[in-house]
């Protein structure tokens, strides 16, 4: 069972996963593709934050998927098949969202950032034994 602070991580982790989702169901022309790499690596962020809250890590102020896999990687090995299928994500978390590195993901870079986001979801909600209807 998941105490009320990985809970509320996880409601924030799937409300930028629905976020995307929504987005990418719109006809090809209307995705806004920085925004749904965005909301794909914030899930995953919260997510493993949300991990390594269940155990205690604390991991300080970092938007890096690599570091936070890393760290997650001390409790359960299986997290390292984590970083090929989320590489270049943690780039999303700032570079497209200023001008100054401006940079336009393609729709086929934004269904691979969800599928990331996907697959991690599943991953994390399996190791924490929990589901989504598990957070209402």
């Amino acid at each position: 069972m998941i105490n009320d602070e990985v809970r509320k991580w996880l409601i924030k982790a799937i409300n930028d996963y629905k976020s995307a989702q929504k987005l990418l169901a719109q006809p090809e022309e209307d995705i806004i593709t920085d925004t749904v790499c965005f909301h794909c690596q914030q899930a995953v962020e919260k997510m493993l934050k949300a991990f390594l809250i269940n155990h205690d890590i604390e991991f300080g102020r970092t938007h890096s998927i690599e570091y936070l896999i890393k760290l997650c990687s001390t409790v359960d090995k299986d997290f390292e098949r984590l970083y090929k299928i989320t590489e270049g994500l943690t780039e999303y978390a700032v570079d497209v969202r200023y001008p100054e590195e401006f940079y336009i993901p393609s729709i086929e870079e934004a269904k691979e950032a969800f599928f990331a986001a996907t697959k991690v979801k599943e991953f994390v909600f399996k190791k924490l034994k929990i589901n989504e209807n598990d957070l209402k």
